[in-house]
């Protein structure tokens, strides 16, 4: 299998974005994937789509439950998300590249795809039974609920829904959850690396824009089919929060949370 990078979450943070990518540029890939979410939360949009369209793989960038709502009314979001996802509905329309118009550029997030399969190994942007909106968290492996749902019947659905190996994104909190035993594993107690084996996984890549597992550097994953390695790239965090103080839509929690990576 072709070395990959596999990125998720970027939400409208170009610092980020092109710390991420400057380091991938070091790490001989032959390939970059894109796991959603490549608008909202953050103040640069636009650019933002540009960069994802210049450096994934055709074919390779799928839809997050950000991306969706940022087209379509953000139903179930609360009032931050709700009120930046309309301001990137407005820049998403409005904005103007000079090769790539608002029409395009319109389109291309309304029709992207929600998953898509290689062999064994499936990638969407939540969940393998809820492409843009389930939780699988750390807590289900516990026992606990987060919505409401029970958590051993999520985990035994989701992990009915895959063959081998799972990427997901959604969550912003890196790891690996095991078919066999749901056992969450933290990259703390993987130091960064987890062996592809005969178990059923589903692995967390993390974000690129928005961590949110007390390491505000962003985060992704270099993936060749027999191992995956989180890597984390520090970046000019201030820099975006700035921006974001700047844009009252956005809010400052948005710009603040990123200093402490929640």
């Amino acid at each position: 299998m072709r070395r990959i990078a596999i990125i998720s979450d970027i939400h409208s943070n170009m610092p980020a974005l092109n710390a991420v990518l400057a380091d991938i540029a070091q790490q001989k890939v032959e390939a970059i994937y894109c796991l959603g979410d490549v608008v909202g939360y953050g103040p640069e949009p636009v650019e933002a789509m540009r960069t994802i369209l210049d450096v994934c793989e055709l074919g390779k960038v799928i839809a997050g439950n950000h991306d969706h709502a940022a087209i379509h009314e953000p139903i179930g979001f609360n009032a931050e998300a709700r009120s930046a996802a309309l301001w990137t509905n407005k820049m998403i329309r409005a904005g103007m590249l000079s090769w790539f118009g608002k029409r395009k550029r319109y389109r291309w997030l309304r029709d992207l795809p929600t998953s898509f399969t290689e062999g064994d190994v499936l990638y969407v942007h939540a969940s393998p039974r809820n492409h843009l909106e389930e939780y699988i968290l750390e807590e289900h492996t516990q026992g606990r609920t987060f919505l409401g749902e029970d958590p051993k019947q999520l985990l035994e659905e989701n992990f009915a829904l895959v063959q081998h190996t799972c990427f997901i994104g959604h969550t912003h909190r890196p790891g690996v959850v095991t078919g066999d035993d749901f056992v969450w594993h933290s990259l703390k107690s993987l130091n960064y690396r987890w062996r592809i084996d005969a178990r059923k996984t589903i692995i967390n890549v993390g974000s690129v824009g928005q961590p949110r597992d007390a390491d505000p550097r962003s985060c992704y994953v270099i993936f060749d089919g027999e191992s995956v390695e989180w890597r984390r790239v520090a970046y000019d965090i201030e820099k975006t929060r700035r921006m974001i103080l700047d844009i009252p839509q956005l809010g400052q929690h948005l710009g603040d949370r990123l200093l402490v990576g929640r």
